[in-house]
């Protein structure tokens, strides 16, 4: 029973990385890349300095921007390319809707990431990393930003009618949501994270934003999915 249970949770995101793997693959590739040239390269020690820089210059506003644009827009552009036929593209309405809550996502993250720092330090050893990792993937994940992005996607489901919304996100269906959605994360955060972790503060979020391109095109194929527009 729990082995059929776990195969029905994690059917759509074998069913998304069968159709969109080669995008996926190469954007993992280019964070592990990131993460060597940072450690192995001096030559690149100013450009990851001037990337910090920005990063914290831009504060929350740059944080926002950043994240649709590594969840929503580079994403949709890389769909469209991979997409099948038969698969429908999201509406005006669906990409407005995605786009506030990357931002609001992003936000979200980037406050994760400096409550970790501050309450395990920057340090790189393994032990630190893996409990930087299991409270990211054990409490946060679970829930807050799981339920978070299921919450977006049904408001925009239930036409932004807060007594609908309200019935739906008090129900089964949300639980059933977020635990499909918390079995795709178990299958690509936890070594992303540690990849991702490896890095001081302020160059983790730069870092996320390119394994949250890869991650967003499984979570919108499996949402868009279980709102059946997918």
């Amino acid at each position: 029973m729990l082995h059929t249970s776990i195969k029905v949770l994690l059917r759509p995101a074998a069913q998304a990385l069968r159709i969109y793997w080669p995008p996926i693959l190469v954007i993992q590739a280019f964070a592990l890349i990131v993460v060597v040239c940072y450690y192995k390269l001096e030559a690149t020690a100013d450009f990851f300095a001037i990337i910090a820089e920005v990063k914290a210059n831009g504060g929350l506003i740059f944080v926002a921007v950043s994240t649709i644009i590594s969840g929503g827009i580079v994403p949709e552009i890389l769909k469209r390319i991979f997409r099948p036929a038969g698969v429908t593209p999201s509406s005006p309405g669906e990409l407005a809707n995605q786009f506030a809550m990357w931002a609001g996502l992003g936000i979200l993250i980037d406050q994760i990431y400096q409550l970790q720092s501050n309450l395990f330090g920057d340090g790189t050893e393994f032990v630190i990393l893996l409990q930087k990792v299991f409270v990211d993937q054990g409490l946060f994940a679970p829930f807050i930003t799981q339920p978070y992005i299921v919450a977006c996607f049904l408001l925009h489901e239930t036409a932004y009618r807060p007594a609908n919304w309200i019935s739906v996100v008090f129900s089964k269906t949300m639980v059933r949501r977020v635990l499909t959605l918390y079995a795709t994360c178990l299958t690509f955060w936890p070594v992303m994270l540690l990849v991702i972790y490896s890095l001081p503060q302020g160059l983790q979020f730069p870092l996320f934003l390119f394994a949250n391109a890869a991650y967003s095109i499984l979570m919108i194929f499996i949402a868009r999915q279980q709102a059946g527009t997918a």
